[in-house]
């Protein structure tokens, strides 16, 4: 047999074993930990600037429609429309091309009427503000729908018959006939 430098002993290899799956369990332990704790502080960070989103949303609404804007049943898509259906009606929906007919009421966020139509009057969709065009997309006819339009859908930073400049507009519409 031959003579090693450094003899071979197995006495301590079990301790030493266990030392080394103490410190491994240990490690992804306090790694688990972390990985945990982070997620739900990073989670609660999430939610609070989300919360303070909202608020500055809803502060925003508030300024450009009044209080009907935070009533339930209005929803508020990223363009910024906010859209409640009242009755969403039968058959086809409308297309940017179609010529329909409406009546409706038009009015800023203190109530004060710029424009209405009490008997049906004939547009073609497209040619409406942005806002409205898309909003009257959303019913059928004999739907009515109320539609929150902000300035950058409706007439901009611009004074329009009397409508004051980024003023958001209130549509009350009824969808009458798509000819």
């Amino acid at each position: 047999m031959k003579a090693t430098p450094f003899p071979r002993s197995n006495r301590g290899a079990g301790k030493t074993g266990l030392w080394i799956l103490l410190v491994i369990v240990l490690l992804a332990g306090a790694g688990l930990w972390y990985a945990v704790n982070g997620a739900m502080e990073r989670r609660a960070e999430s939610a609070a600037k989300a919360a303070e989103a909202a608020e500055v949303l809803n502060a925003r609404r508030l300024e450009l429609f009044g209080e009907r804007a935070l009533e339930p049943g209005v929803e508020f898509r990223t363009s910024g429309l906010g859209v409640r259906i009242i009755e969403p009606g039968e058959g086809p929906n409308p297309v940017l091309s179609s010529t329909i007919r409406i009546t409706y009421t038009g009015s800023l966020k203190d109530g004060r009427v710029f424009d209405e139509a009490l008997e049906p009057a004939e547009f073609q969709l497209g040619r409406l503000v942005p806002g409205m065009a898309t909003g009257i997309q959303l019913i059928k006819p004999g739907g009515k729908i109320e539609l929150f339009i902000p300035p950058s859908l409706g007439y901009g930073n611009r004074v329009t018959a009397g409508i004051p400049a980024g003023s958001g507009l209130i549509f009350d519409v009824t969808l009458v006939e798509i000819k």
